[in-house]
């Protein structure tokens, strides 16, 4: 492939999207929704706040470090997925780059619609490195079957400990997990054993990119106990920032709880709406109310601590790290471009 010239006006401006209109949108209906529930299900906004204020502060403390561990992990096992997939010659970025891109990946995600995240992710990859960006979006793709897979094994592991009849709420959330895991699992099989069929009756241009998108699939079968080892512990980096959550407040959760909890409101985040803003506010408290005998307002200073740790503080740090890139551009991007063979690989 001949070479492509540089872009010169960037990645997508993920800024704009958490200023357009429709993210603005969001967040009004959003705001009427919480509003909404307050009156329903009869929160008491001073109560909550008065839990929050006496939280204890070092657990607090603890909490926040540890939930961005979780971007550690998470790039270090992405640097594996990327690095078995390169060719000889080309070494992947450092695990602090890739932690990055998954970090800016997790913004673009809290400030707009549809998980823009993950595409955006491939798209500073394919144009910081020079990469592919069907193969690209392929490891990103194996990372989410690995991520179903755990969830679901980590829901197997709580949800006993929680049923508490067959119209326990555990269930759906469960069945939910399970029935994600089956279709992702599908999909990949579905793509690797359609490459044949699709190099003879796709075009050229479009078959060369379904290959590389199989490719990047393919990242994870030679290194798959690592990948799974550290994609376990970026899960218990969310679990640990919970817990901490709740010991913070005083909250008599029991393990298995939450570890239930933390990983359905991980589910909830699958809303299209920006961080699944809504979804997650009033799905959480509903959970931790019907599996437990935490109070409601509890259960509501519960979640407005953990989605400040989780969700606030990502769209804040998040949008400073852009326009640092944006100001300082490339000295902050990591790695510098790896050019294979002196070609552009683009597609």
């Amino acid at each position: 492939m001949s070479p492509s010239p540089q872009n010169s006006s960037g990645p997508p401006a993920v800024r704009r999207l958490a200023l357009s209109l429709p993210t603005l949108i969001s967040f009004s209906l959003a705001a009427l929704f919480l509003s909404f529930l307050v009156f329903r299900f009869e929160v008491d906004p001073e109560v909550i706040w008065v839990e929050v204020s006496s939280s204890h502060w070092w657990y607090l403390a603890l909490a926040f470090p540890l939930h961005y561990t979780t971007f550690l992990f998470r790039g270090a096992r992405w640097r594996l997925l990327l690095r078995n997939v390169q060719g000889d010659g080309q070494p992947a970025p450092g695990a602090l780059y890739c932690a990055q891109l998954v970090f800016l990946g997790w913004f673009a995600n809290s400030v707009a619609w549809l998980r823009l995240g993950d595409a955006y992710r491939a798209y500073l990859y394919r144009d910081e490195q020079s990469a592919s960006f069907s193969r690209t979006i392929g490891t990103i793709l194996a990372e989410r079957v690995l991520d179903t897979i755990l969830v679901t094994l980590l829901l197997l592991a709580a949800v006993p400990f929680l049923i508490q009849g067959s119209d326990s709420a555990a269930w759906p959330v469960l069945a939910v997990s399970v029935a994600l895991a089956c279709v992702l699992l599908l999909v990949i099989a579905g793509i690797g054993l359609a490459g044949g069929v699709a190099a003879r009756i796709m075009p050229g241009w479009l078959a060369e990119r379904y290959e590389r998108l199989r490719e990047g699939t393919r990242g994870v079968s030679s290194d798959v106990f690592p990948v799974s080892v550290w994609g376990l512990l970026g899960w218990l980096a969310e679990i640990g920032r919970l817990y901490l959550v709740s010991q913070a407040l005083g909250l008599d959760a029991s393990v298995p709880l939450v570890v239930f909890i933390a990983l359905a409101n991980s589910l909830l985040t699958l809303a299209p709406t920006p961080g699944g803003v809504g979804a997650v506010e009033s799905g959480v408290p509903a959970l931790l109310v019907q599996l437990s005998s935490i109070p409601v307002n509890s259960a509501a200073a519960l979640v407005l601590v953990d989605r400040t740790i989780s969700y606030v503080s990502v769209v804040v740090l998040g949008g400073a790290l852009l326009l640092m890139r944006h100001i300082f551009g490339r000295s902050l991007r990591g790695q510098g471009r790896e050019i294979r063979s002196g070609k552009v690989e683009k597609v």
